[in-house]
């Protein structure tokens, strides 16, 4: 038999575990229900990069979806001996940059490609959606883009608890896909 963990009992602990993994940093996390499942949409500014959060918060994940057949399966743990499916389908992750790091990495690209690169952009943005740098050079901007999406203020994420005692099972077993989606 398998338990069921709500989204908002999900939302509860992943928020656990990224308070665990990355102390100081402000993350949102915000639920969403609907007809046809439900997902966790987390927000920071700053702090680790995507793929540190992803690392820590992929295991709260429900679902897989394979596109190439159009089919959502379901994906399985174990928590405290208990196999487990958690509520949220999807977990959802958006960093946004504050002006600081976008004047830090302009910086960088400069030392790295001199004035041109420096002359080509600018910062734009609010404090409420977060800022960004942008270009006329295609390069130039695909290598701002780069440097913010890859930078991070940690080399190592501290380990987590609660997401230390989920052991990943599985998925139901009918897309091929949904194995190279663990």
């Amino acid at each position: 038999m398998t338990k069921l963990i709500s989204c908002a009992e999900t939302a509860k602990m992943i928020r656990m575990a990224l308070k665990e993994a990355f102390p100081g940093i402000k993350f949102s996390v915000r639920t969403s229900t609907y007809s046809g499942g439900a997902s966790i949409s987390l927000c920071w500014t700053d702090g680790p990069n995507v793929a540190q959060v992803e690392a820590v918060t992929n295991i709260f994940k429900g679902a897989y979806f394979d596109g190439s057949i159009d089919y959502q399966g379901n994906r399985f743990a174990m928590l405290d001996g208990v196999r487990v499916s958690f509520g949220s389908d999807y977990i959802h992750t958006k960093r946004q940059h504050s002006r600081a790091a976008c004047e830090r990495t302009l910086a960088r690209v400069g030392r790295r490609f001199g004035a041109p690169a420096i002359q080509d952009a600018r910062i734009s943005g609010s404090d409420e959606y977060g800022y960004s740098i942008s270009a006329r050079d295609y390069d130039y901007q695909r290598v701002f883009n780069s440097e913010l999406y890859k930078h991070s203020d940690r080399l190592r994420v501290a380990a987590s608890k609660t997401a230390g005692k989920i052991v990943y099972l599985g998925n139901d077993g009918y897309s091929d896909v949904a194995a190279l989606q663990a």
